[in-house]
């Protein structure tokens, strides 16, 4: 079944683990791919980077498990991860001996646009890569069973548990405790 690109937005959950920031970034580039845009090597770099970058600092910060959603406008691939923090995100001031800190600063340079609103659940951080013309080849998306609309997305009550294991809920119903890292 095809369905127009603008009304197919794509979602998973991803959980607290590091470990899972590498299959996050592959499913939207490969998402990406199966809306019939071909990206070439040095774009699906820069999107599999601003997912990780995103995708790492929700799962590290809060401890929880987080939503992404990928969405193709008609002109821009949309990324967006939501997660129970409501604390907005901004680039903090890395120095040049820090490990850490400079995510955003990366978000920042290779997005076309970005951003972090308040939602429901928490907040949404999003960034948005403008698609050259000479790329879009598709005017509409072909199903799969992996697709899940984004309000069907979910996360588990605990944060850790398997999907398979837990009994899911909403991102937005989930009242996970938020511990943040020291940097």
């Amino acid at each position: 079944m095809s369905r127009p690109l603008e009304e197919s937005p794509y979602a998973f959950t991803v959980l607290p683990l590091v470990e899972e920031v590498s299959a996050a970034r592959d499913r939207v580039a490969d998402r990406a791919r199966r809306l019939g845009l071909d990206l070439g090597e040095e774009l699906t770099h820069d999107l599999k980077l601003l997912t990780g970058e995103l995708v790492a600092n929700s799962v590290t910060h809060t401890k929880a498990a987080c939503v992404v959603c990928v969405r193709w406008t008609g002109e821009r691939l949309r990324v967006e991860v939501t997660d129970v923090d409501p604390a907005l995100v901004a680039p903090s001031e890395a120095l040049s001996t820090d490990e850490h800190g400079r995510g955003l600063f990366l978000v920042a340079a290779l997005a076309t646009e970005w951003g972090s609103h308040p939602c429901t659940a928490g907040k949404t951080t999003w960034f948005e890569l403008a698609i050259p013309t000479s790329v879009k080849r598709a005017s509409t998306v072909m199903s799969s069973q992996d697709d899940v609309p984004a309000e069907k997305a979910i996360v588990t009550c605990a944060g850790v548990a398997h999907p398979a294991v837990a009994e899911p809920v909403s991102i937005a119903a989930a009242h996970l405790r938020i511990e943040h890292q020291a940097a």
